[in-house]
């Protein structure tokens, strides 16, 4: 697939005017199995939803902790505390931490990315 016929499936499928997608749409399982196997148009679709929605993700290591922080978030900016989808928070104080879904506020805290291994203690590096 082009990164052309790729952005055309992706408008197609991540509009508004669109919101009754249909999963067993042959056209939308392929555009699944190309984020999922073309990292340009993973890393382009995060790109794209970050710009979206106003997300700084230049701050953050890589894109795929950017996508678990920016999924962390309500719609407010605050951290989705109880939400167990959740996988990562990043706290105001700069550390982050993988959720303890008990009711609290509670994280066991991280010091290296999971995704990219980049050191998250290092603050010149976030």
């Amino acid at each position: 697939m082009t990164f052309e016929d790729f952005k055309i499936l992706h408008q197609k499928f991540t509009s508004d005017l669109n919101a009754n997608v249909k999963w067993n749409d042959p056209n939308y399982i392929r555009y699944i199995e190309e984020i999922n196997d073309n990292i340009e148009f993973q890393e382009w679709t995060l790109e794209e939803k970050f710009r979206k929605n106003k997300f700084d993700s230049e701050s953050i290591c890589c894109l795929k902790m950017a996508d678990q922080i920016f999924e962390s978030l309500d719609k407010k900016g605050n951290i989705k505390y109880g939400d167990v989808d959740v996988v990562i928070n990043k706290r105001t104080d700069g550390t982050y931490g993988i959720p303890i879904h008990d009711g609290g506020t509670s994280i066991i805290e991280i010091n290296f990315c999971p995704w990219c291994g980049q050191n998250l203690t290092d603050k010149e590096a976030n």
